[in-house]
């Protein structure tokens, strides 16, 4: 089998796969204008994002590089006092104080940073400000804070305080006075520890602490028996301690990013947990009390190192988003049937070569399966049925040598199917009955025929064939009218069928490392397309209608040993942004012109061809 070492940028993944947001419920809203990325950091967005990609927290894009925040603050500070409601129905209209402090990410050299001593300074005078005022909601965040003053002690009106961003390494004890505090945002500073005071805020619902250097979960929060949600991604704890069973109101909990080896069997206590996410740790084991969390809606285990996962796994039948990629399974539960919610089931990245029989089939919302980097030899048991539902099949880097003929018979909404890198070395006989086909990667395997039949998969939009063992393409390509993308990098291929020219629609044509000596007149047809790579061949000259591609942008003619001249049409393509003709001769172009680069011989051919006056 082979497997390609060359990356020119030229393959286009068609496993594009949809990325739904699972929206937990939150009142928690505050003026943060100043942020430009996309964590505000008074409203906490209890989602999460499709398993095709790792599934961030709220504000994940901001939390994930710390230093990425690019803020526009005022050469003075700003002081800002609303009022707006809370979610409550208490009537009540509390009042919000939004502050800013002199500072740039970027400071010119005549001018000094604030200095931590003033901000601290005005941090204590806030604190008078929001008691005489009566606050409820206090965002700090950004503010170079490296200590709180004893102050705050005074702030017990306060139901919501952010800190996101300052330079706290502890907390005073007298945060524990602010009883009615419901939110406490502490997300990137350097704490490592929590003072005891913190179990007298009783009525705390959410808990903040991504981005800290927390060795382990305090004992304190273990406490904070209201909590509702509590974030500690991206810290240093390695365990779990089996008091998190106390944390019994708990709808949302994320441990992502840490160190953790197992899980506390107290966890199965937490059983009003609708999204819990471990993933990014080193677990090798789930413990069975798993399955006592039946209301999870959502579960994130992806890059662990699970070896195998419980039986009760199928407890949780409200399950809809099971997280399993990059671990380590050779199996997978038959348990997992009684989920019949999920919308989507991806193992990627495991040592799996068989499935139970029946699974597939038996999720009946199913709308995308991904198997791929697995050792799968053949199709999961399950026939035609298992497809009914499923959009999008992805099977990609496995050993696979066959497409069994009728599989898809019934999958009447598969559009998107992924069979790269396998070892398949025909396609079956009914290929041309996946007419709702819209992308088909067969790139890496060893085909060297492509039946005529693809005539009729007429909705295909993009058709990846690259690395194969192609010497030829069918001349019924011509009725894939609705071609965007055509991939046949690395083959054998020595001609291209003039009625390649039939298909406007095409962007993108990529026939780079082949064996062709010419291309055709009527590649000049291809008036959509953006992006032609014909580099790594054996061409001897570029047709004259190469001019007319008026909106082609990329241009790849590089190693082409016998390829001496260029047209001067090739001025006209005025949209020309990137052509590459290394290791062309060229020679007649003057060498001068060659060594100064693809923009001078656009220029020269302008000069020196009839087109100079235009």
């Amino acid at each position: 089998m082979r497997r390609s070492g060359k990356n020119r940028g030229s393959e286009s993944n068609i496993a594009a796969f949809r990325l739904a947001d699972y929206k937990g419920s939150g009142n928690l809203s505050i003026n943060a204008s100043r942020y430009n990325s996309s964590i505000e950091p008074a409203r906490l967005e209890l989602g999460m994002n499709s398993f095709h990609s790792d599934m961030p927290e709220p504000g994940d894009q901001a939390a994930s590089n710390i230093s990425g925040f690019k803020e526009s603050r005022d050469s003075i500070k700003e002081k800002k006092v609303s009022s707006g409601s809370l979610g409550g129905g208490d009537g009540v209209r509390p009042k919000v104080v939004t502050v800013k402090h002199p500072e740039s990410n970027k400071p010119k050299p005549t001018v000094k940073k604030n200095k931590p001593i003033q901000a601290d300074l005005d941090i204590a005078k806030e604190f008078v400000r929001c008691r005489e005022e009566g606050v409820m909601r206090l965002d700090l965040s950004k503010s170079s804070i490296t200590h709180l003053p004893q102050t705050v002690r005074d702030l017990t009106h306060l139901l919501e305080f952010y800190l996101y961003g300052n330079k706290l390494t502890t907390l005073p004890s007298e945060i524990g006075c602010l009883i009615n505090l419901q939110t406490l945002a502490l997300s990137e500073n350097s704490l490592t520890s929590l003072p005891e005071s913190l179990a007298n805020l009783k009525s705390l619902r959410v808990l903040d602490l991504r981005h800290n250097k927390l060795n382990e979960i305090p004992d304190v929060v273990y406490k904070l028996t209201s909590l509702t949600t509590l974030f500690l991604r991206f810290n240093r704890i390695k365990v779990v301690g089996d008091e998190i069973r106390n944390l019994t109101n708990l709808t949302m909990l994320s441990l992502r990013e840490n160190k953790i080896k197992e899980l506390p069997a107290g966890i199965g206590k937490l059983v009003n947990l609708t999204t819990f996410d471990i993933s990014h740790n080193h677990l090798e084991h789930l413990p069975v009390e798993i399955g006592q969390c039946v209301q999870l809606l959502t579960l994130d285990l992806q890059h662990n190192e699970l070896v195998d996962i419980p039986e009760s796994i199928g407890n949780l039948r409200a399950l809809n988003r099971l997280g399993l990629r990059y671990n380590r399974l050779h199996s997978v539960p038959k348990s997992l049937s009684n989920c019949k919610h999920m919308d989507e089931f991806n193992v990627e990245g495991n040592v799996l070569s068989h499935l139970p029989d029946g699974l597939l089939s038996s999720l009946l919302e199913l709308t995308s399966i991904t198997l791929s980097r697995n050792n799968f030899s053949s199709y999961p048991s399950g026939g035609p049925q298992q497809f009914t539902t499923v959009h999008t099949l992805n099977l990609e880097h496995n050993e696979i040598d066959k497409i069994p003929y009728g599989i898809f018979s019934r999958a009447k909404n598969l559009t998107k199917l992924n069979m790269k890198e396998n070892i398949l070395t025909s396609l079956p006989l009914d290929l041309g009955t996946w007419n709702n086909m819209v992308e088909l990667n067969l790139g890496t395997n060893q085909l060297s025929k492509i039946p005529d039949d693809i005539q009729y998969l007429t909705n295909l939009e993009v058709l990846i064939l690259s690395n194969n063992l192609l010497k030829r393409i069918p001349a019924t390509v011509v009725s894939l009218k609705k071609l965007r993308v055509l991939d046949l990098e690395e083959n054998k291929i020595d001609q291209l069928p003039a009625e390649i020219g039939y298909l406007r629609d095409l962007q993108k044509l990529i026939l780079q490392s082949n064996q062709l000596q010419t291309l055709p007149r009527a590649i000049g047809n291809l008036s959509n397309l953006l992006y032609l790579g014909v580099g790594e061949n054996n061409l001897v000259h570029l047709p004259e209608e190469i001019g007319t591609l008026e909106n082609l942008e990329s241009l790849y003619i590089n190693d082409n040993p016998n390829l001496h001249n260029l047209p001067f049409e090739l001025a006209l393509c005025t949209n020309l942004q990137i052509m590459s003709i290394d290791n062309c001769p060229l020679s007649q172009i003057p060498a001068e012109i060659v060594a100064n680069g693809p923009s001078l011989v656009i220029k020269y051919l302008k000069m020196q061809g009839p087109y100079r006056t235009m």
